[in-house]
């Protein structure tokens, strides 16, 4: 049995870091990777390519059953005013890599029907 439902997809977003950061030392780019329901754009899941894992569980709290689109000014705040690490342009700009590519899914299935 699948561990996501069937209406989910998955976006990825990506970025670059300073070339001092650690992420770009070991990915050489910043990336989160979005689990979402493909008809609300709930995020049910996410993950991000970052070197230590309670770097990574405070970053996910930023995106974990928020909706990639509407709340676009709400996290961006966020991550703005609590995320004080090298990568935080990063973040911001790979999650609205995330919100252009699940707007590019999105239109095409438009197209097709």
């Amino acid at each position: 049995m699948a561990e996501y439902p069937e209406n989910s997809i998955l976006v990825v977003g990506n970025s670059q870091t300073t070339g001092f950061n650690p992420i770009n030392q070991q990915f050489g780019a910043f990336f989160i990777t979005f689990v979402l329901v493909k008809e609300t754009a709930e995020i049910i899941d996410c993950a991000v390519s970052v070197t230590l894992e309670t770097t990574a569980r405070f970053i996910r709290g930023f995106f974990m059953g928020r909706n990639l689109v509407q709340d676009e000014v709400f996290i961006v705040s966020q991550v703005q005013s609590r995320y004080f690490a090298s990568s935080q342009k990063a973040i911001i700009a790979a999650y609205r890599d995330a919100i252009k590519k699940y707007r590019e899914v999105t239109a095409l299935k438009k197209i097709v029907k």
